[in-house]
């Protein structure tokens, strides 16, 4: 009995462990399929966005939102301490200077992607115009009740109400003149003995320092908002809750200008981005997502830059002045010769180099940084077309060198901007923005 009982016992393990191996050749005969490349580079684009967002995106504007906040606390705090009859230090003054000049850094960093709340809510325009319109400006400055609501408990509001000052005057180059002049940081005796402005625009007006940082704390109070505004379309739920607050508090006064969503998805423009490829996302697939950082982002300021930014006064300088559209009459106007970004500050190439970091930045997955990140486009490219990825460094490489060669000519842009260094940058950051369109090209049909 015990015999055959074992016996019985042996076939079924012998029937068990058949079986067992008939059903692992059957998994042998049927594995997961394999990805398609299609879907493995849809993979691949999906987790550089993300990177691209946390990595780039978010932390430059999470800083601009806060430099921006640095700069308005400590004019506002030169406001009062002037309005008491109290001196302030050159190093008080040297503070402004270095915060504009560290909020303008992140500013001039973040225009590689100007393709989102900047330009859909005119953002960009209402904080970055020049020229300024000195001769109004003075008017306004001289005009005792404008500086009255200017210094008055709701002066934000009012500075950035439509038609209460002209929109050239606000936002980084409004400040820039009061603070900065011939490249220098103006002197705390300016401030300290309420001296009158000097520049001929101002001439037999008497507007003195004090009516300048009342306008400037105005200013710069519209300029933190709308920094912390362009912190929140971004982050969403994610931006420093007291930003968010301040946003929606902001809404209150003028809800169109300080929308935060996306119309179509209603989301954050993170995650709109993020949702590429379904039905709630103004993106139809991954691939749109690269075209845009890559033609609606760097290579848009690319042509800024070359076109515009230097073009228009280098043109204008060498005697091949041309007509262009205006973007905002769309008239066709001739190239200004004044048309010349942070002329005070003598700034105008670190802005430059600026947006090409944004570029950089925006291309190898990190901000301030120049080494690749693995989840970036620069990455992406490097294993699916590598010829495309250097021609693309390059060039990316070639442009910064170029601007280099323009920061370390001893001159300021305002000062020559007609130089043959000027032109060769030009030339570079073209060459530049060709490839990022042939890059684009690429992405999308290979």
């Amino acid at each position: 009995m015990k015999n055959h009982f074992k016996y019985l016992m042996f076939l079924a393990t012998v029937f068990t462990f058949s079986i067992g191996m008939v059903s692992c050749g059957n998994d042998d005969d049927d594995p997961t399929p394999a990805k398609t490349e299609e879907q493995e580079k849809n993979d691949a684009i999906k987790s550089l966005v993300g990177a691209y967002l946390d990595n780039v995106v978010y932390p430059t504007y999470t800083n601009l939102a806060n430099e921006s906040e640095v700069l308005y606390t400590l004019i506002n705090n030169l406001k009062n301490k002037l309005k008491e009859g109290n001196t302030v230090s050159q190093s008080e003054i040297d503070a402004i200077c270095d915060a504009y000049k560290e909020a303008r850094a992140y500013w001039e960093e973040s225009e590689a992607f100007l393709f989102g709340a900047a330009s859909d809510f005119n953002i960009d325009p209402h904080m970055d115009t020049w020229p300024l319109d000195l001769p109004t400006l003075a008017k306004d400055l001289k005009d005792d009740a404008k500086i009255a609501a200017l210094d008055s408990e709701n002066g934000i509001e009012w500075a950035r109400s439509q038609g209460n000052l002209t929109p050239e005057n606000l936002g980084f180059h409004g400040i820039e003149f009061i603070f900065f002049r011939d490249g220098k940081n103006r002197s705390s005796n300016f401030f300290n003995n309420n001296d009158v402005e000097d520049d001929s625009s101002f001439s037999g007006l008497d507007v003195t320092s004090l009516d300048e940082v009342k306008f400037a704390a105005a200013i710069a109070g519209d300029l933190r908002d709308k920094c912390y505004q362009l912190e929140v379309c971004w982050l969403g739920s994610k931006a420093a809750a007291s930003h968010v607050s301040r946003v929606a508090e902001c809404a209150n006064h003028n809800a169109e200008d300080f929308a935060t969503k996306v119309e179509k998805s209603g989301m954050s423009y993170g995650e709109n981005m993020l949702a590429a490829g379904t039905s709630v996302s103004t993106y139809s697939n991954w691939r749109q997502v690269m075209e845009e950082i890559l033609v609606g982002g760097c290579s848009n300021i690319c042509a800024e830059v070359a076109d515009q930014k230097m073009g228009q006064a280098y043109r204008a300088a060498t005697g091949k002045a041309e007509y262009h559209e205006d973007e905002e009459s769309g008239e066709m106007v001739l190239d200004d010769p004044n048309y010349i970004e942070s002329p005070y500050s003598y700034n105008s190439f670190t802005d430059f180099k600026g947006n090409i970091l944004s570029i950089q930045y925006s291309l190898y997955g990190k901000a301030r940084s120049n080494q690749v990140s693995s989840t970036s486009i620069m990455a992406y490219l490097k294993k699916y077309g590598p010829e495309i990825a250097e021609e693309l460094d390059k060039r990316l490489q070639k442009a910064l060198d170029a601007i280099d060669v323009c920061l370390n000519s001893g001159k300021a842009f305002v000062q020559d901007p007609g130089a043959q260094v000027v032109g060769d940058a030009m030339d570079a950051i073209a060459e530049l923005d060709s490839y990022l369109n042939t890059t684009s090209n690429w992405v999308l049909t290979k």
